[in-house]
């Protein structure tokens, strides 16, 4: 039994069979095979020990002067391994040792770079994935690894987030694999020409500007489209990026698949519909945020700083396909692209899921919908992308070229995603507060990014009924003006 804000969707919301539309099915398996990368986590370490620890969120690990991780690593075949880390390195201090039984493999690190100002009492720090020199040997089976960091500087923290290894044999098979990723990625034309664009967060937490909050479903009842769209065309922005879902399953529209696992929480009124065609009249582009795992139901993040597990492998893949296939087949053209949120925790507690499937079922109805999948502050882990998610919070380092060269995104089309909000939601009752940058620096930042043809969205705090506040109006108001 449901309770609560799902009880009341499931209770006078729900979709009617009338309104939904038919998603294909198939037999076949969506696994086809596992991944050749074996990804080692601190949280699956056998043992964490000297001046290593896990950080607070338990999702990297903190190495000092002497520290040292195992792992016992599962090897399907005797050969030799290659050695892949992404970590963030604060200097050239740090010298890195893996090694199993007689083999090993050494090497000095060198100081990582990116976008992000790091910070000591933060969490942005620039994190990289770089291939170590030389290659370890395992025999089939469990072969216990350490590696151990060493440094000059006691005080200095390297923050690993995965160490990942990879069967000499497999090497072809995975370069031919991102060349074809490459070769797939649709154009970013449009969205360097764009500059710069609009993000909200508007979900069942969205405050009202004044009163009491309305249920979720009234709320989509009553957002004016058409006052939105004036609003989007005022401030400048050349596409929207619009929440599906968030903290909860909520879907602002009768999608049967969305439905059928989590029902209850869609709503008779096409709300995505409604505002993709207000947008597209006015020339805006239009994409959707999806948080994977509060779309197939993946657990409480446990004591390992893993997810808890609620779903196969398949039944994670199978859920992305029948969502994804609806969407991109009642949208079409009208839906520009997608921003996958959560997915270095989707990645590690999903290895094998197929991202280049789930990558493929967002071009269904567009075959130019740009896709990206949020890895944080991390190395994105899979080639199947469009653009970097690029999610910065505030306002970071200005992107040097088109192409990203250095940090996270390495490889992908260079986006930065800030926040006017100190958070991304305007969840707490009263009036948004002011943005938290300057209207002088996100100009500053907008142009140089667009002068390396890089993109900037900037998150707006949101009311319920779809309105901003004056202060974040009047910003992008002076933003648009200097930039249109």
């Amino acid at each position: 039994m449901m309770s609560g804000t799902a009880g009341v969707l499931s209770a006078a919301f729900g979709s009617p069979l009338s309104h939904r539309a038919t998603v294909p099915t198939t037999t076949e398996p969506l696994i086809h095979g596992l991944t050749p990368y074996i990804r080692l986590y601190g949280a699956t370490a056998a043992k964490i020990g000297d001046n290593a620890k896990l950080d607070d969120l338990k999702i990297s690990v903190n190495c000092k002067d002497s520290s040292r991780i195992k792992w016992n690593v599962t090897a399907p075949e005797e050969g030799e391994y290659d050695l892949f880390i992404s970590c963030a390195v604060p200097g050239r201090s740090f010298h890195l040792e893996v090694s199993s039984g007689p083999s090993s493999v050494k090497t000095d690190l060198k100081q990582t770079e990116g976008v992000y100002r790091s910070t000591e009492d933060g969490w942005y720090f620039n994190f990289e994935r770089e291939r170590l020199h030389g290659r370890l040997h395992l025999t089939r089976g469990i072969n216990p690894a350490t590696l151990q960091v060493s440094g000059t500087d006691r005080d200095a923290v390297l923050r690993l987030r995965c160490l990942e290894v990879l069967s000499q044999s497999s090497h072809a098979e995975m370069t031919a694999a991102e060349e074809s990723a490459r070769a797939h990625r649709a154009s970013t034309d449009w969205f360097v020409k764009a500059g710069y664009g609009a993000m909200f967060h508007w979900t069942d937490f969205t405050q009202p500007r004044d009163g009491m909050k309305k249920p979720y479903p009234e709320a989509v009842n009553a957002f004016d489209v058409d006052t939105f769209a004036r609003l989007i065309s005022e401030i400048g922005a050349a596409y929207v990026i619009f929440t599906l879902n968030h903290a909860h399953p909520h879907c602002p529209a009768p999608i049967q698949s969305w439905e059928a696992i989590h029902p209850g929480w869609t709503t008779r009124r096409d709300l995505i519909g409604d505002i993709a065609d207000v947008l597209e009249k006015r020339g805006i582009r239009f994409l959707l945020y999806i948080n994977s795992p509060v779309l197939t139901m993946l657990g409480d993040i446990g004591t390992t700083g893993l997810y808890e597990l609620t779903c196969s492998e398949e039944q994670f893949t199978e859920i992305h396909k029948n969502v994804l296939s609806e969407i991109g087949s009642r949208y079409r053209d009208k839906l520009t692209g997608y921003w996958f949120d959560s997915w270095y925790q989707s990645l590690a507690a999903y290895p094998d899921v197929p991202i280049e499937a789930i990558y493929r079922y967002c071009k269904v109805g567009n075959p130019g919908r740009i896709t990206a999948f949020n890895f944080w502050i991390f190395p994105v882990l899979t080639p199947w992308q469009d653009y970097w998610a690029g999610e910065l919070n505030a306002l970071q380092n200005p992107f040097e070229s088109r192409y990203i060269q250095r940090g996270a995104g390495t490889g992908f089309q260079a986006h930065g995603m800030v926040s006017m909000l100190p958070s991304w939601v305007h969840s707490e009752a009263g009036p948004i507060p002011p943005p938290q940058f300057s209207t002088e620096d996100l100009i500053a930042r907008v142009k140089a990014n667009m002068e390396h043809q890089a993109v900037t969205t900037i998150n707006i705090g949101i009311y319920q009924d779809g309105t901003i506040e004056q202060s974040s109006l009047d910003m992008m108001r002076q933003l648009r003006r200097a930039i249109r």
